[in-house]
């Protein structure tokens, strides 16, 4: 090239890699944490660098690959869980993750390659079923992991190197599927999965410039995908383009309403595309906490829970909020009872506090346990005031044991 381009952070380290590593310090790192690095990225340590020129922040050295975690036994000899395929859930850490402690093996298996800012990591997996693998996520935040489609580090890297020369937009990188502007638009029109359709629409607006092609299939999907999910997110994107919500508010609301009716009338009904156009309210998620199936109630639990901002409760009367918040807590499924120890401090319930420490002297699953803990660190009691409202009369006379809840 000429001259640099304007990829992210290309100024910090200019394309230049640290110098190779010899074999005897790729061979001690594998014996000292009983491993085998993945080849190729074994093959780049020692034929091309050792951190430097890399996505984010660039990459990083392997002495610091794996920093306070490896200090663990076995952190990088256990298996990584994380698998291709959709984006784990935002509880994918209560799920797939060791609770905090002394001993925890955090994201293990695995090594950190790239920092993109924050909390954004990229890391590679080096012992389980995708080994040799990258994976994204947010390592202190809700955005669950991610298995990029690169079939392994070189591919990453090189991807890397190709679409910063071409202009794209590389900030949190491997985010987009390695595909050009044909095969995306086929992959949102006709792929079986509709977490791929979605990455494909998103990575379409990810491209140096948005073709009419791309526009067309963006505002068809949009309109026509059966997934309420893909609709809401394309819409919540397209937005700051099209419908721009500051200077076309009405336009913007307008397509919302569509997406959330959508939403609604799926069967199950699209809580997270209805939390994504902020539509969504306390008695969607409360007709799912009623459900036979155990990952709907889970992530309508969720989304209780953890969704700041995100679930409207206008009008909801305390008494039916504390009656769901009670019933979470008093469940079997240790998730659940997690999410209800969330609740209480989502909705400020501190009324509650004496059950959670009743709840802290037999609880036996360390993260709901942890999480107790945790909201009892501040017993501060402010109130809850529900909206007096026609909405609120009509919560009045709903009452939260004529749902049928079997949660």
């Amino acid at each position: 090239m000429p001259e640099l381009c304007e990829s992210f952070e290309v100024k910090g380290h200019r394309f230049t890699l640290g110098p190779p590593l010899p074999e005897t310090a790729v061979a001690d790192f594998e014996a000292r944490h009983e491993v085998a690095l993945p080849s190729a990225y074994r093959t780049f340590l020692l034929e091309l660098g050792d951190g430097g020129a890399g996505p984010g922040y660039g990459l990083r050295q392997l002495a610091e690959s794996c920093g306070r975690a490896c200090s663990v036994p076995e952190h990088l000899s256990r298996a990584s869980p994380y698998l291709p395929g959709p984006r784990y859930l935002g509880d994918w850490e209560q799920r797939h993750e060791d609770p905090p402690g002394p001993d925890r093996a955090f994201l293990r298996g695995t090594l950190e390659v790239a920092g993109h800012g924050c909390s954004l990591v990229s890391r590679l997996i080096v012992t389980g079923e995708a080994r040799g693998r990258l994976i994204n996520l947010d390592d202190e935040g809700p955005l669950g992991p991610y298995v990029v489609e690169d079939v392994d580090f070189l591919a990453w890297y090189e991807r890397w190197l190709d679409e910063s020369m071409a202009g794209y937009a590389v900030g949190f990188f491997g985010e987009r599927l390695p595909l050009g502007e044909a095969d995306l638009i086929a992959a949102l029109a006709a792929d079986p999965s509709p977490a791929r359709r979605l990455r494909a629409g998103m990575s379409l607006l990810q491209l140096p410039a948005v073709s009419d092609d791309a526009r067309t299939a963006l505002g068809r999907a949009m309109a026509d995908d059966p997934d309420p999910t893909l609709r809401a997110e394309l819409l919540d994107h397209l937005g700051w383009w099209t419908l721009d919500r500051r200077h076309q508010p009405e336009a913007f609301a307008k397509a919302a309403d569509v997406v959330a009716r959508h939403a609604r009338s799926c069967a199950p009904p699209g809580l997270e595309a209805l939390a994504t156009l902020r539509r969504l309210t306390f008695h969607d998620i409360l007709r799912e906490l009623s459900s036979q199936d155990p990952e709907r109630r889970r992530s309508a639990a969720y989304l209780l829970g953890h969704s700041f901002g995100q679930v409207s409760r206008d009008g909801v009367p305390e008494s039916t909020l504390d009656g769901v918040t009670r019933r979470l807590l008093d469940d079997r499924d240790p998730l659940l009872r997690y999410h209800g120890v969330a609740a209480v401090g989502r909705f400020e319930l501190a009324h509650l506090h004496p059950l959670l420490r009743e709840l802290r002297e037999s609880e036996q699953d360390p993260w709901v346990l942890h999480h107790i803990r945790w909201q009892l660190a501040d017993e501060s009691e402010p109130t809850y005031e529900p909206a007096d409202s026609e909405v609120a009369k009509d919560w009045a006379s709903f009452s939260v044991w004529d749902t049928d809840l079997t949660f």
